[in-house]
C-alpha cells in the first residue's frame, strides 16, 4: 500500500479524488465549448460540415447512388442532412450527459442522474437561445428534446455502469461503500 507522508497534501484517496473531479470538470468544460462552436458557426458553414459528412455516408453505404436520378439523389442528400443534424445534435449532448454525471459521480452529490440531466438541458436551452445570434441559424424545441434525450440516455448509461462496478468491487471486498 501507498502512504504519503502527514502535511504533504493530504491522503493518495483525496488527491486521486481531486485529480478526478478536475478531470472531469475539464471534460465537461471542453465538451461544453465544443457545443458552442459548433452552434457558432453560421448557417452556410453549419450546412456545409452537415453535407460533408453526408457525403462521407453516401460514399461508404450507397452504392447506388451514381445510379439514381438527380431526384432521388436530392431527397436522400435531404434526408440524411437532417438525420444526421439530429443525430449530432444527440451524441453530443450524449458525451456532455457522460462527462456530468461522471462530475457529479465524483463530487458525491445526491440524485447525481438527475442533476446531469438538469444541467445538459439547462444547457441545450443555453445552445438553443444562442443559435438566436448566429446568422441563418434559430432555436428548435425539437433540437433541446433531443440534446436532453442525449443527455439522459448516457447519464443512464453511466449511472448503470458505475452501479456494476460498484457491485463488482463490493463482491471482491465487503467493506467497500
Amino acid at each position: 500500500m501507498i502512504r504519503t507522508e502527514p502535511g504533504k497534501g493530504g491522503s493518495l484517496k483525496k488527491r486521486r479524488k481531486r485529480w478526478w473531479i478536475l478531470i472531469c470538470s475539464v471534460l465537461v468544460l471542453l465538451i461544453a465549448v465544443m457545443i458552442f462552436l459548433f452552434s457558432a458557426q453560421d448557417g452556410l458553414e453549419s450546412s456545409n460540415t452537415s453535407t460533408g459528412v453526408v457525403v462521407w455516408v453516401i460514399q461508404h453505404f450507397y452504392p447506388t447512388y451514381p445510379e439514381m436520378t438527380r431526384r432521388q439523389q436530392a431527397a436522400l442528400m435531404e434526408e440524411l442532412v437532417f438525420k444526421i443534424r439530429k443525430l449530432a445534435h444527440f451524441l453530443e449532448f450524449a458525451m456532455l450527459g457522460v462527462s456530468l454525471r461522471l462530475l457529479f459521480h465524483a463530487l458525491r452529490l445526491r440524485l447525481p442522474l438527475m442533476w446531469a440531466w438538469l444541467a445538459g438541458t439547462l444547457y441545450a436551452v443555453s445552445d438553443e437561445v444562442h443559435q438566436m445570434f448566429v446568422a441563418a441559424r434559430g432555436p428548435a424545441v425539437t433540437d433541446v428534446m433531443i440534446d436532453s434525450a442525449g443527455v439522459l440516455t448516457m447519464a443512464c448509461v453511466t449511472s448503470l455502469i458505475l452501479l456494476i462496478r460498484k457491485r463488482i468491487k463490493q463482491k471482491k471486498d465487503p467493506e467497500y461503500v
